[in-house]
């Protein structure tokens, strides 16, 4: 760090030092001009008046800071300062003559011609020397062949983001770049930077082709587009995967936590999220503070996808105290160390318990008095559910009545519980296990006269845990194949934190409905996916395609299965609310006293490893369950029992 000190101080002193040099020749060139070489010794007392010209400038760079600018980014406002300067000098230089000898040998064009010549010879040098750097002063701008070890690349759109990314990759210290050109069929100007502006994206696979013919061999499509739609990226992705050309994006600042020398000028991959085939949900979550801020919050299953986003949307609303309860050591502690470097001043607990452990879970909530309660631990892989049925109804269900019954009797006010679109119409066990898990929030919420509880239910969301979305990767990475179990399967897709987003602030508006007790949101989720069609996008983004560099096979759907989801069942009553993002849902209720009966039933048939009782209990809480065998089969009873 100090010899880079030194090494600056040096660099500014050479060219406060060469600036002043300057200042001394131009003066003595508008002397040449005035009168001729030969004549400018005769001049009398020139030696004085130029060092006091190049004295009097010298004072004049300080004052602008002239030296402090860089040579290798030299910019107009730095063009402006150096004209400033410079007529600054020339003005009180010559204020100053007129004042000590009344100009006396000082002809009126001197002053004129002195600022002229100063101003170019304080400009040229640094406009050379970046031109230098950049390598414009050898080779034609946008005529370059490839450089090898570069990236050689197109631009589309030729935005300001276009204009930054070529000044970003021109100055760097390590030219990783060679920009091709820039695709805008907008654009009424020929070229940005020296760079060829094409047409429009349409053109982009006959571009790559005259480029080719040239020597240019462009490799990369790098969105450099103002906030383009999630289709409008569908369709460029497309189009550069039939050219044959990776597609990233110019990152935004905005967007990124930790800003490096790199940030600008690296091109971030199009992620899967920024494709789905609806515009995200944008909400207004201020509501959400009068739920969270000032309050004891409570977080099960806070090391999970769902979980740990809602565990970093909750901390931003400044929560007295945030608790996270989690069964894996590895992911509370990941978690925990995350939140605190990011909250220092949050006052967080985190602690380790299974939902399904009544008396663990009684002794926190004791312990800390929990007002806000999110419950998102469950047991949510449909296959692995579907061959322990016995471990999903332990914590779906009897660690969700655990969870509850803690809350109501610690005076919690708000309980939250987190559901799924695969508790519609079940034909699996997870599914059958989280209606049940509604089933109870919505009796307690008819029944509590303190705590108010709410359920808000959603579908798949990319990225999380176990989904399908790390398998394709995984698959793409070894060279596939990519499998999917049937090619019409769909199912519904939010990104996390949209969905998050989307809980908090449902919850947050809900709460203030009373007579909304017993009912059950379901958040907008758009349109249903095809999976396949989700594989091929993955596929794509991976810059190879479907079907010809890596195959998508059909293995059949699996256990517990279905083609697809529903949001709604056919007996709930629905009341749209489109505009806050989600929908209301009024399902049937079950008794309470009836309901209790039933899950003392369950959990005694849990005990003695009773699958058979177990799973006609929970089918007596859930009876529109019906597992694919029944379906298939028509029979009354599930294969097995």
């Amino acid at each position: 760090m100090r010899s880079r000190k030194l090494n600056l101080t040096a660099l500014r002193t050479a060219s406060f030092a060469l600036d002043t040099c300057i200042a001394a020749v131009s003066f003595l060139a508008a002397y040449a001009l005035v009168f001729s070489p030969s004549m400018v010794t005769l001049v009398p007392g020139i030696e004085e008046k130029t060092l006091a010209f190049a004295a009097v400038s010298a004072i004049s760079f300080f004052t602008f800071s002239v030296h402090r600018g860089s040579w290798r980014f030299v910019s107009l406002p730095e063009m402006l300062n150096l004209s400033k300067a410079a007529i600054f000098a020339v003005l009180v230089y010559t204020i100053g003559a007129f004042l000590v000898s009344r100009a006396e040998n000082v002809p009126r064009s001197v002053p004129v011609l002195t600022t002229f010549l100063l101003i170019a010879g304080l400009a040229g040098p640094r406009v050379i020397y970046r031109l230098a750097i950049e390598g414009h002063l050898l080779k034609p701008l946008g005529r370059r062949r490839a450089e090898s070890g570069l990236r050689t690349v197109l631009l589309l759109g030729s935005t300001n983001a276009s204009e930054s990314f070529i000044r970003a990759a021109r100055r760097a210290r390590e030219r990783r770049f060679a920009i091709a050109g820039i695709l805008d069929e907008s654009s009424r100007s020929p070229s940005m930077q020296g760079v060829r502006i094409y047409g429009g994206l349409a053109e982009l696979p006959e571009v790559v082709r005259r480029l080719a013919r040239q020597g240019v061999t462009v490799t990369e499509l790098v969105v450099a587009e103002d906030n383009p739609s999630r289709q409008r990226l569908s369709q460029i992705l497309e189009v550069a995967i039939s050219a044959g050309l990776k597609t990233t994006r110019i990152s935004n600042p905005t967007e990124t936590a930790s800003i490096t020398s790199n940030t600008l000028i690296d091109p971030k991959p199009i992620e899967l999220s920024d494709l789905l085939g609806r515009p995200e949900v944008k909400t207004d979550i201020d509501g959400v503070a009068n739920l969270i801020s000032g309050k004891i919050v409570l977080a099960t299953g806070a090391g999970g996808s769902i979980g740990s986003e809602l565990v970093r949307q909750i901390a931003q609303f400044q929560p007295r105290r945030l608790v996270l309860t989690d069964h894996s050591e590895h992911n509370a502690y990941l978690l925990d160390t995350e939140i605190r470097e990011r909250f220092p001043d949050l006052d967080l607990a985190t602690q380790l318990v299974s939902v399904r452990d009544r008396h663990r879970l009684n002794s926190i909530f004791e312990r800390y008095k929990p007002e806000v309660v999110f419950h998102a631990a469950a047991l949510k892989h449909v296959p692995l559910v579907e061959e322990n049925p016995l471990e999903g109804i332990k914590t779906n269900v009897l660690g969700t009545r655990n969870t509850v019954d803690a809350a109501v009797a610690n005076g919690a006010s708000t309980f939250i519980m987190i559901s799924t679109d695969k508790a519609v119409n079940p034909t699996n066990v997870m599914g059958a296990t989280k209606r049940a898990a509604e089933i109870y929030c919505q009796a307690m919420d008819l029944a509590s006269e303190r705590t108010r509880f709410k359920t808000v239910r959603f579908g798949n969301v990319l990225g999380s845990n176990g989904s399908v979305v790390p398998r394709f990767k995984e698959q793409i990475t070894a060279g596939g194949p990519v499998t999917v179990t049937h090619p019409q399967i769909v199912r519904y897709f939010m990104t996390i934190p949209e969905a998050v987003r989307l809980v908090l602030h449902a919850s947050a508006r809900a709460l203030k409905a009373k007579q909304e007790r017993g009912k059950i949101m379901v958040l907008n989720m758009g349109k249903p996916v095809r999976i396949v069609d989700l594989a091929e996008r993955m596929i794509q983004l991976a810059g190879f395609r479907p079907g010809v560099d890596i195959d998508i096979v059909f293995t059949g759907l699996r256990p517990g299965e279905k083609l697809y989801e529903e949001l709604f069942d056919s007996t709930e009553v629905q009341e749209a609310k489109t505009d806050d993002g989600y929908v209301v849902a009024s399902p049937r209720v079950i008794d309470r006293s009836l309901l209790l009966r039933t899950l003392a039933g369950l959990e005694a048939a849990v005990d003695s490893e009773d699958v058979g009782r177990a799973l006609e209990l929970l089918r007596h809480i859930v009876p529109e369950y019906r597992s694919r065998v029944q379906e298939d089969s028509g029979i009354a009873t599930i294969a097995g029992v």
